[in-house]
């Protein structure tokens, strides 16, 4: 089991299936009953089951919506890119509907719509952010604003993507009405925060920036009583054009009030900047390759 979980292959699929699962919890518990239409495939196939529900009093399941609409695109990207383009989206497409098939059953979560809004919107960012970590996507929207820009070069696919869900948010104005509109865009702003925390890690920080006379004798506090690297770089004051060295290091976010104490002890007088780091990869910290 442990050789098991050290290979990076078997650690990219678990993640994938387990962001698919997640996705689809998030979408049959949190997001569907509410009319929450966040853009993409699995927003305009809430759309699709609704009308199907109004129409012909039969629902359409977002695990056949979800298949249906993602195959014509599969045939389109494969044309267009081939089948390495593809990689694992057809895997997570599949599976994403398979999770939807048997998560469908799972009882509303809660009735209030903010809480619907807020716990949806971050359980859909970890599992999109887990997705997207492992260099994979579900297709849909996603795959469709590619093979425009192939055709249209002269589009960003940025821009491709925001005109198709804010088209796919629109239709969900259209049938749900103003009020799950207005949270799920609320949502939305959410979960593009959530994909960020997720997909640049949680191994929050701090970059330091130290101006000093006295560098070397701080440089040397940082190495021997915080144990953590320093490195001096050669800067010059605009002002006053003389020559400074400044001290630059990473470390924890609970080293901060130690690594003060430390320079106001040397130079009360120093320059400290300290910014927030969300991610750190290399000796101390984790590797750059995940392993």
């Amino acid at each position: 089991m442990k050789e098991l979980l050290k290979n990076k292959i078997f650690i990219k699929y678990l993640n994938i299936v387990i962001g698919c699962f997640l996705l689809s919890v998030s979408l049959n518990v949190f997001l569907k009953p509410n009319h929450f239409v966040l853009g993409g495939v699995t927003g305009f196939g809430i759309i699709l089951d609704s009308v199907f529900k109004r129409a012909f009093g039969i629902p359409f399941p977002l695990s056949i919506s979800n298949i249906l609409i993602n195959l014509p695109l599969f045939l389109i990207a494969y044309k267009t890119f081939g089948f390495k383009f593809l990689g694992n989206t057809i895997f997570a497409t599949f599976f994403l509907s398979f999770c939807l098939a048997i998560t469908d059953f799972l009882p509303t979560f809660t009735e209030d719509i903010f809480l619907a809004a807020v716990f949806g919107a971050v359980l859909d960012g970890i599992a999109l952010g887990l997705i997207i970590r492992n260099r994979c996507s579900t297709g849909g929207t996603d795959l469709l604003a590619i093979i425009v820009n192939n055709f249209f070069k002269y589009i960003q696919v940025s821009k491709i993507l925001l005109c198709i869900d804010a088209t796919i948010i629109f239709m969900g104005i259209l049938v749900f009405g103003i009020r799950p509109t207005l949270y799920a865009i609320m949502s939305v702003f959410i979960v593009s925060k959530v994909i960020g925390i997720v997909v640049d890690g949680f191994d929050f920080a701090k970059a330091v920036f130290i101006i000093s006379d006295k560098y070397e004798e701080i440089g040397n506090s940082i190495l021997n009583i915080i144990d953590r690297g320093a490195t001096a770089l050669d800067a010059h004051g605009m002002y006053t054009k003389n020559k400074k060295n400044v001290i630059f290091c990473i470390v924890k976010q609970k080293q901060i009030p130690e690594l003060k104490e430390v320079v106001a002890d040397i130079d009360e007088n120093a320059f400290v900047v300290i910014a927030n780091v969300s991610e750190v990869m290399g000796r101390g910290f984790k590797g750059i390759v995940e392993k």
